[in-house]
């Protein structure tokens, strides 16, 4: 069985540490799948085809199995629904009308799912909650996910955790997430771009699972490919 070589971080949240700490963890590929969490949109479109790209390319050219959750708010369209009641008022959308035109997700170019990776709909913030993803992974004996995907503070964020309670190891690639700062939270002098993109990447970091970047990742997924694709021009491996 073929195993991927992944260098991960996580966040020693005790003293004297509080700190980092790094490793590499081997991963059975067989066991090991590539989840994309509401990628859809061109919102992020700049950090999508420069690092979420280049390591969906290279999930699929070592053939690990590859999902994709989205939202669809079509599922709970009704008058009275909590959750257009919260978000009318912090978001200003105005209940399930606002859905009513919607017509299923858009991809940009390079990350459109393919037709044998599944798309999962949600209504809430979980790709796990009410779907049929946790059955679809199960089924495959998989075991660890390497996730991507929109917004670490909401939707990524519920459902990496609910893949935890599921007893999936979770690997976020933490410069393939990210969140709108509000106009509080903005600081250019952190890496991240502001507080609230430092503070939920530590978050999984410390409490959720380890992170690790698209190139790490790219890396080692080019590490178990046959020599022959890596030598010949294979595009993918290359990206």
């Amino acid at each position: 069985m073929s195993v991927l070589q992944l260098p991960v971080r996580y966040y020693r949240d005790y003293a004297p540490a509080y700190d980092y700490a790094y490793e590499t963890l081997s991963l059975p590929l067989a066991r090991t799948a590539f989840l994309l969490v509401d990628v859809d949109g061109a919102y992020y479109d700049e950090i999508t085809q420069k690092t979420i790209v280049p390591a969906l390319q290279a999930a699929r050219a070592i053939k690990m199995p590859i999902a994709f959750v989205h939202n669809d708010l079509r599922l709970v369209a009704d008058e009275g629904n909590i959750v257009f009641e919260i978000w009318g008022k912090t978001k200003a959308i105005k209940g399930p009308s606002a859905w009513k035109d919607y017509r299923g997700p858009e991809y940009v170019e390079n990350v459109r799912p393919l037709p044998n990776e599944p798309n999962f709909p949600k209504w809430g913030w979980s790709g796990f909650h009410d779907t049929f993803l946790d059955q679809h992974l199960r089924a495959l004996d998989i075991k660890t996910l390497i996730c991507v995907g929109y917004s670490v503070r909401a939707c990524f964020y519920g459902t990496i955790i609910d893949a935890v309670y599921r007893n999936y190891r979770v690997i976020a690639l933490r410069d393939c997430v990210a969140a709108p700062e509000f106009p509080d939270t903005v600081d250019a002098s952190l890496p991240e771009g502001g507080w609230i993109n430092r503070i939920m990447i530590r978050q999984i970091e410390h409490l959720i699972g380890y992170t690790s970047t698209s190139a790490e990742f790219v890396a080692a997924c080019q590490a178990v490919m046959p020599q022959t694709a890596t030598t010949e021009g294979n595009g993918q491996a290359r990206s």
